[in-house]
């Protein structure tokens, strides 16, 4: 991969991941009130997914987000 294809991905799985963190606060009451209703959505799959995505770029990378 040339530097421009890595850093596109790279920003791509970025972008992914804070949406995906942004999206997890923004339903969060939603999936409150289906656990209390007795309905349990596969959110936890997805999110470790997308998580462990994003942790095999920065390691691949050797950047990191912690500033």
């Amino acid at each position: 991969m040339t530097h421009a294809v890595r850093a596109a991905h790279r920003a791509g799985v970025h972008a992914l991941h804070h949406l995906t963190v942004l999206t997890g606060i923004l339903v969060f009451p939603f999936i409150l009130l289906t656990r209390r209703a007795g309905v349990r959505l596969p959110m936890g799959s997805f999110v470790s997914r997308i998580r462990d995505t994003y942790e095999r770029v920065v390691e691949a990378t050797g950047d990191s987000t912690d500033g």
